[in-house]
């Protein structure tokens, strides 16, 4: 993700501020003592000196996706702040007020501001599999003196940048789907006392042909119990499992399916839409 998102900055950086490709270098290199003496070119450098994570953003809450035989649950991406010392540094200056390096500054200054929530074209391809956008801010504090004196240099101009990215933990959990309830009701707390009534019902996770949980459908059995599915395609039915042979399903928009349990198969009967379910 690291690496993704620094040729994120990068692009946005080029484009948002205008800079010239062929004459400017932006890098994310440590830019010690050493690194500045040795550069060719004026550079932007963006030096990932902290990362951490977001807790204000922090969510603990599951995702569900039906799946067969019961839910997939995966916990929310965790959110990490990516924080950036931004410094410019041109070989020799034409000027000795240092205007260059404002210059260029100012423009990056102007583009990171535009872009506190990253627009579409820039994001990094895990934050849009997750479904998340990226944050930038250009933060205010203390100036990182520690920094700069750890990198052998002393304070210049420079901007605090933090990227707000997703971070996915991998975190899932299963749950099968309660197959079958079975409610005994006996004269007293005795396992052979006399059985007073019995209660057994089925539940049934309902898909289409083409893999749709089957939502707010009506669904009859053939021994007459019916119910409405949930937006998981689930209906629990007051019928034990072995006495459902075939379930007569009537979905929302009229299509009359006639599911077989124990196949994933649907099939789509010929009925009118404002037949008998």
């Amino acid at each position: 993700m690291i690496a993704d998102v620094q040729q994120a900055l990068r692009d946005l950086v080029y484009t948002e501020a205008q800079l010239p490709r062929d004459a400017l270098d932006i890098r994310f290199a440590a830019p010690t003592s050493s690194w500045v003496s040795g550069l060719t070119r004026p550079t932007l450098n963006f030096f990932l000196h902290d990362l951490r994570e977001n807790t204000s953003l922090r969510s603990m809450d599951f995702t569900q996706l039906p799946v067969a035989g019961g839910v997939q649950r995966q916990l929310a991406p965790r959110r990490v702040d990516l924080r950036f010392l931004v410094t410019v540094f041109f070989k020799s200056q034409l000027d000795e007020l240092g205007r260059d390096e404002w210059a260029v500054l100012w423009r990056v200054l102007a583009a990171l501001l535009r872009q506190h929530d990253w627009d579409d074209a820039y994001l990094p391809d895990e934050a849009r599999r997750l479904g998340l956008g990226v944050l930038g801010s250009v933060t205010q504090g203390d100036t990182p003196q520690a920094v700069f004196s750890s990198l052998g240099l002393s304070l210049r101009p420079h901007l605090q940048y933090t990227v707000t990215v997703p971070l996915d933990l991998n975190v899932e959990t299963f749950s099968p789907l309660v197959l079958e309830r079975n409610l005994v009701v006996r004269g007293d707390a005795h396992r052979d006392a006399p059985l007073v009534s019995q209660f057994r019902r089925s539940s049934w996770q309902l898909r289409a042909p083409d893999g749709r949980p089957l939502a707010d459908a009506l669904v009859r059995s053939d021994g007459g119990a019916r119910g409405f599915t949930d937006a998981t395609g689930t209906v629990h039915l007051d019928a034990p499992r072995e006495q459902v042979g075939t379930l007569h399903v009537l979905t929302l928009d009229g299509q009359q399916l006639q599911l077989a349990p124990g196949t994933d198969q649907a099939r789509l009967t010929l009925d009118s839409p404002g037949g008998s379910a």
